[in-house]
């Protein structure tokens, strides 16, 4: 079992962007939590600015892996270790260019198109335990 991200105790797998938000599966959209962290009052099943403050989390690294404008196929399996049903469902789903698959569909897909308003991206959520 793996650790609890806040504080070290055995932790249960949750999906920053929740299943029923169109949360897919692979590895940055998730992370470990403990009963305490994941379900209770300052979990991000009850507690909205935590909840905000993870998908923040994830769309910064996404931002990160995704600097550059384009990406290939093999870029992308790499950089976020997608499964291959997963990966052929970007394929699919999104429109290939010249140059390749674009930053910002691949992000906004990544994100099961849940937006960071300008309000969230701006202040520093810190979690308290």
């Amino acid at each position: 079992m793996n650790p609890c991200t806040v504080c070290g105790r055995k932790g249960d797998r949750h999906h920053i962007i929740h299943k029923e938000e169109g949360g897919l599966d692979y590895p940055l959209n998730r992370i470990y939590l403990c009963d305490e962290h994941h379900r209770g009052p300052h979990g991000p099943h009850k507690d909205p600015q935590v909840d905000a403050s993870y998908k923040k989390m994830l769309y910064e690294k996404l931002h990160l892996l995704f600097e550059k404008p384009y990406y290939q196929v093999e870029e992308i399996k790499s950089s976020i270790h997608l499964s291959a049903s997963l990966l052929r469902t970007v394929t699919k789903t999104l429109k290939r260019y010249k140059e390749g698959y674009r930053n910002v569909d691949l992000i906004d897909f990544l994100m099961s198109g849940h937006h960071i308003s300008d309000e969230e991206l701006e202040p520093e959520l810190f979690l308290d335990e």
